[in-house]
């Protein structure tokens, strides 16, 4: 019995059996075959069927937008045979004779190598489901809304009960010597692997498997998959594995935008493409590691004070204030910052083709108070207070956290001294520890505070001034 296989975008393949003579295909309810789509005219094309003499053909019937057998517009009377292909928009009509068609017979069974030319041919057969898969796909926001439109597109064009698509990440619980060797042999050969009622095909990009297609026939009595089923499941392999790679792009540039506004909030803008290029090599933020290095500490005076006389609001503005002035500042001399509550501690290290880090430390710290007393952040006649002080020597600094949450610090013995001698940097001083001294000696006028002892501290070190 020659046999119509009707393909309709979100519809189960339906068969229909041709009559001995005439059947009617068009739009209008009166058709033998109603064709539900806006490019279909009411009274669209007729098949003719002589069965005595096992002749069939196509007539179209002056229709608007055509009648296409195997890509080709139809004009008049077109002689059919088995494996032909209708299309009358986005339906499409597959010309089978089961029982005597060879690609019926033969079915698609074996190792199927993702070539060139069967991918070509798979698409270039199968453009108008191509058309639908990708309009579906190209509003999928997520791997999941992927999967899902996947899965009913398949079931629908393939006419299969059970449809599942195994993600790379999901291979490495598959069982190679069990059920799962068959699944197994098509990531390994990148090859379509098809049993009578059940195929694998992978999801390609280059010779990358993205996922994995596992398709299975469960009613009794069905036909295995055919030649045409598996140009089916290839062609839409083949878009998946599109859509599955924008999808990792856009992870991709958001992860990095999150990067970005993560690292910004630490580095100047100069250092944050090296650590975003270090993450993306790596995929770790940098680690504590030891490194030679000069602190700053900078904090307002008496805060707790502050916040009770100006009020909860007015005291906010003020320290976003000292914040965005620190972070212009500090970043401008390529430091990295880290936010403590009424002040902010700044890091400075070796950067080749820049100053010193003690000196591009004290340029900040001056730049800061002076900023401070030009604008003096008046406030209900409140005027801030600072004082800055700045060490040198050897400390572990890096990122410290998770990938979602990630935090700068910088920890040691030079850390803590640094901030020690804040006690000694107000009104509006800043105070520097020997290391940073002997390094700036020929540049600054200094003044030598004396020995001071530090809290928790055993013993006493020098301290100085850097003056105005």
């Amino acid at each position: 019995m020659w046999t119509l296989i009707v393909h309709a975008p979100d519809r189960d393949p339906k068969p229909y059996v041709l009559k001995d003579g005439k059947t009617s295909i068009g739009r209008a309810s009166a058709n033998d075959i109603v064709v539900e789509d806006t490019a279909a005219s009411r009274h669209h094309a007729e098949i003719h069927f002589n069965q005595a003499e096992k002749v069939i053909s196509l007539l179209d019937l002056d229709s608007t937008n055509g009648t296409y057998v195997n890509h080709q517009r139809a004009y008049g009377a077109c002689p059919l045979k088995a494996n032909d292909v209708i299309r009358i928009g986005q339906v499409t009509f597959d010309l089978v004779l089961p029982g005597e068609d060879h690609d019926a017979k033969k079915g698609a069974t074996g190792t199927h190598l993702f070539t060139r030319e069967l991918l070509l041919e798979s698409l270039d057969q199968h453009a108008v489901l191509l058309y639908d898969v990708s309009r579906k796909l190209n509003f999928a926001t997520s791997l999941g809304m992927v999967i899902d439109e996947l899965t009913s597109t398949i079931k629908h064009s393939m006419g299969v009960q059970s449809c599942e698509i195994i993600m790379k990440n999901q291979f490495t619980q598959m069982d190679e010597a069990g059920k799962d060797a068959v699944a197994v042999r098509a990531v390994r050969k990148r090859s379509a692997e098809v049993v009578p009622l059940e195929m694998y095909v992978p999801v390609l990009s280059g010779d990358d498997v993205l996922a994995l297609l596992h398709l299975k026939k469960e009613r009794q009595g069905t036909r295995p998959f055919s030649q045409n089923d598996l140009r089916i499941a290839i062609a839409v392999s083949h878009q998946a594995s599109l859509t599955i790679q924008r999808l990792n792009l856009l992870e991709k540039v958001r992860k990095e935008e999150q990067l970005r506004q993560l690292f910004t909030r630490f580095v100047s803008p100069s250092e944050v493409k090296l650590l975003l290029s270090h993450y993306l090599d790596t995929g770790e933020l940098p680690p504590l590691h030891e490194e030679k290095v000069t602190v700053m500490f900078a904090d307002i005076a008496d805060s707790t004070g502050m916040g009770e006389k100006m009020g909860v609001k007015n005291f906010a503005w003020v320290l976003n204030k000292f914040y965005s002035d620190s972070a212009d500042i500090i970043f401008s001399y390529n430091g990295m910052l880290k936010y403590l509550g009424d002040g902010v501690l700044a890091i400075f290290v070796h950067t080749p083709g820049e100053p010193a880090p003690e000196l591009r430390a004290i340029k900040s710290g001056r730049e800061l108070l002076a900023r401070v007393k030009t604008t003096g952040h008046l406030v209900l006649d409140q005027r801030i207070i600072m004082g800055i002080s700045i060490n040198s020597g050897v400390a572990m600094v890096g990122y410290v956290g998770t990938r979602e949450r990630a935090e700068f610090n910088a920890l040691g013995d030079v850390v803590n001294v640094a901030y020690k001698m804040q006690e000694y940097a107000r009104p509006n001083r800043i105070v520097i520890g020997p290391a940073t001294v002997a390094a700036i000696v020929d540049q600054y006028h200094t003044q030598r505070i004396g020995e001071v002892a530090l809290r928790g501290r055993e013993g006493h070190m020098q301290v100085y001034e850097v003056l105005p």
